[in-house]
C-alpha cells in the first residue's frame, strides 16, 4: 500500500472533524455560554497560536522531517477534539480549540509535502483529488452533523476523536515503509538561518500572490460558520436544513474539483480558472446577502462551494509550477497564508456582526473576495512583466 493511501483516508476523517466546530456552532455556544462575539474572538485567536506552529515549523522539519511531524499533528488534533467534546465552559473549550488548531497545523502543512514528496511524479493528478476527496467527505460530514445536532453534538467529536487516533496508529505502524523515501525524513545535517526558511516573502510577485491567498483562505474559512449560523438565526433553518446546506456547499465544492483535474493536466497555466472562480467567489458571497428567501440562499451555498472548491489546488498547482524549488517552504507558506486572514476576518465580521447585523457582518466577504481578486491580477501582472 502506497503512502497516498493512507494520506487519502486521513483527508475523508479529516473533512468530517474539521466541520465539526462549524456545523455544530449553535449548539456550542449554548453549551459553553459563548456569546457570538467570543466565538469570533475565539477563531481569531486560534491564529496567533498558529503563527508560532509557523514559525516553529521549518526547524522541526529538519529535526524530524515531515512524515514525523505529520503524526504529532494528527494526535494533537485528537486530544484537541475529545476535549472540545468534554467542555462545558467557553475556557475549557478554548483551550482545547487551541491545542486542536495550533498542534493540527502541523498535520495539514506536512500531509502536502508528504504527498508530493513520496509520490512526485503523479503531483498534478494527487494535488487535486486531494481536494476532491475532501469534498466528498464533506458532503458526508454535512449528513453526519444534522444526525448529532441537539443535545447528542458532543458524540461528534468524541467519536473523531477516536478516528484520528487509530489513524495516528496506521501513520506510525507504516514508518518503517515510509523511510523509503528519505527525504520525508529530518535532516539535522542540514542548516540554513531562519530567513532563509521564508526568502519567497523577497519576491515581489509571490507576495501579491500570497496576499491572494490570505483573502479567499480567510472567507473560505468563514463561509463554514457564518453563513450556516446567518440560515439558522436570520432564516429559521432547521436542524436538517442546517446540515443539508452544509452539504450542498460541498457538493458544489466536490464539481468544482472534479474539473480541477482535467482542465490542469491539458493546460500548464490555471490562472485562467483561478479568475473566473474568484469572480464566481464574489457574485455567490454577494447572492448570499441578498438573497431573499431561504431557497436563494441554499443555491447561493451551491454556488459557494463551487467557487471555492477548485482554488486551493488551482493555486497549489501553480505554486508547485511557479516556485519548485523548496517545496517544504511552499507548504509552510501556503498553510501560514491561511492564518493571517483568520487572525482578523473572523473578529472583523462578528464586530460588524453585533453592531449592524449578523447580514451586515457577511458583506465583509463580499469585500474581502473583491480585494482578493485585485491582488490576483496584481500577481498576473507582474509574473508577465518578469517573462
Amino acid at each position: 500500500m502506497h503512502i497516498r493511501t493512507l494520506l487519502f483516508a486521513m483527508i475523508m476523517v479529516t473533512a468530517v472533524g474539521s466541520n465539526l466546530f462549524g456545523g455544530l456552532s449553535a449548539e456550542i455556544q449554548k453549551a459553553c455560554s459563548l456569546s457570538l462575539g467570543q466565538l469570533s474572538a475565539l477563531m481569531s485567536l486560534s491564529q496567533v497560536g498558529t503563527l508560532l506552529s509557523f514559525m516553529l515549523l521549518p526547524l522541526l522539519v529538519r529535526r524530524l522531517g515531515p512524515y514525523l511531524l505529520m503524526i504529532v499533528g494528527i494526535l494533537g488534533s485528537a486530544a484537541g477534539l475529545l476535549g472540545m467534546g468534554l467542555s462545558r465552559s467557553a475556557i475549557s473549550f478554548t483551550l482545547f480549540f487551541l491545542v486542536q488548531a495550533w498542534l493540527g497545523y502541523f498535520y495539514g502543512t506536512n500531509s502536502f509535502s508528504v504527498m508530493v514528496l513520496s509520490d512526485p511524479e503523479r503531483k498534478k493528478t494527487n494535488i487535486p483529488l486531494m481536494h476532491l476527496i475532501w469534498s466528498v467527505a464533506s458532503i458526508a460530514a454535512g449528513f453526519y452533523i444534522s444526525l448529532i445536532k441537539g443535545e447528542r453534538w458532543y458524540l461528534g467529536f468524541y467519536q473523531m476523536a477516536a478516528v484520528y487516533l487509530v489513524m495516528c496508529i496506521l501513520f506510525i505502524a507504516y514508518i518503517p515503509k515510509a523511510k523509503e523515501h528519505p527525504q520525508l525524513f529530518g535532516n539535522k545535517g542540514k542548516s540554513g538561518s531562519f530567513l532563509q526558511s521564508f526568502s519567497l516573502l523577497k519576491q515581489n510577485s509571490f507576495r501579491f500572490f500570497f496576499l491572494y491567498l490570505i483573502l479567499f483562505n480567510a472567507v473560505e474559512y468563514c463561509c463554514t460558520v457564518y453563513p450556516l449560523l446567518y440560515l439558522q438565526q436570520s432564516r429559521a433553518a432547521t436542524a436538517a436544513q442546517v446540515g443539508f446546506s452544509l452539504s450542498l456547499m460541498f457538493a458544489g465544492s466536490t464539481a468544482s474539483r472534479f474539473l480541477v483535474i482535467p482542465l490542469t493536466n491539458r493546460a500548464k497555466n490555471p490562472m485562467p480558472l483561478l479568475l473566473v472562480l474568484t469572480i464566481l467567489g464574489i457574485f455567490s458571497t454577494a447572492l448570499l446577502v441578498l438573497a431573499p428567501t431561504l431557497s436563494i440562499a441554499l443555491l447561493a451555498m451551491v454556488l459557494l462551494g463551487f467557487s471555492f472548491g477548485a482554488l486551493n489546488p488551482a493555486a497549489q498547482l501553480l505554486e508547485v509550477h511557479v516556485w519548485p524549488h523548496d517545496m517544504l517552504q511552499i507548504a509552510n507558506m501556503h498553510s501560514v497564508s491561511m492564518v493571517f486572514g483568520r487572525l482578523t476576518l473572523p473578529a472583523l465580521i462578528g464586530l460588524v456582526s453585533m453592531r449592524y447585523s449578523l447580514r451586515g457582518g457577511l458583506v465583509i466577504l463580499v469585500v474581502s473576495m473583491a480585494v482578493a481578486l485585485a491582488s490576483l491580477m496584481l500577481f498576473h501582472r507582474s509574473t508577465s512583466r518578469s517573462c
